[in-house]
């Protein structure tokens, strides 16, 4: 799956049929290489388009509205998985930056300040400990903290976290992911046993989306790209026993 998750990017899709144009163009078959060069060029338009970025990403999250930390019930842990983008200027105490506390972490930590639990379990190999020193940073407790940092996908995340909170003996959890990310990740969760609380972090918010809806953006090329790869995460971890 880590190598042919990049075939589920629509600029590489766009690219092999790119490539099967220009075969066709030199074999001189023009009407199939036209077909290709096309049917690439206008899927690569589409997925740039925010309209088709939005549609995707909450076909995903439909499932898992965003809410206030506040609301959520309390929970036995906090877990926040790593992948997404860090706080560009670390967070406060009493931070308000909007971009910031719509991270993973700072919505995690906003989970912590309302006292939905009193531990926090960070997980994944690239930024379970950097996500750990900026909540130190933040004030909370290194004995609420505890890290996981052997996981390198959602699977390992779910086993590996899992077994930390069952020797914890803490069942009840607030996921906090991206919203796009979390059947996959909650169905994973889940599938070990635990009691999952979905706490999708908030989306970015792109003004001139609303705006141009059909204007290609690289940063909805990004998310396309990210959301179809959880459709084929989630199909991949259903057929192997994992959600």
């Amino acid at each position: 799956m880590d190598l042919l998750e990049y075939l589920f990017y629509p600029i590489y899709q766009a690219a092999i049929l790119a490539a099967i144009g220009l075969y066709f163009l030199c074999r001189r078959r023009y009407r199939p290489a036209l077909v290709s060069l096309v049917l690439g060029a206008c899927w690569l338009w589409l997925c740039a388009t925010p309209a088709m970025a939005t549609r995707l990403r909450e076909s995903l999250e439909h499932h898992y509205p965003q809410r206030d930390a506040s609301t959520y019930a309390r929970a036995d842990a906090i877990v926040i998985l790593g992948g997404g983008a860090l706080p560009r200027y670390g967070l406060g105490p009493n931070t308000d930056d909007a971009y910031s506390l719509a991270t993973r972490i700072g919505f995690g930590l906003q989970l912590f300040r309302d006292a939905r639990a009193d531990m926090v379990l960070l997980s994944g190999s690239d930024q379970a400990q950097r996500m750990a020193r900026r909540l130190l940073w933040q004030g909370v407790p290194a004995g609420a903290l505890q890290t996981e940092c052997a996981s390198t996908n959602t699977h390992e995340n779910a086993v590996f976290s899992a077994a930390m909170l069952k020797r914890a003996k803490r069942s009840r959890i607030l996921l906090v992911t991206s919203g796009f990310h979390m059947p996959r990740a909650a169905a994973a969760f889940a599938n070990q046993g635990l009691d999952v609380i979905p706490a999708p972090s908030y989306d970015p918010v792109y003004p001139s989306w609303q705006a141009h809806p059909w204007w290609p953006k690289r940063s909805a090329l990004h998310l396309s790209g990210h959301c179809l790869r959880e459709y084929a995460g989630l199909w991949w971890y259903r057929l192997r026993g994992w959600a």
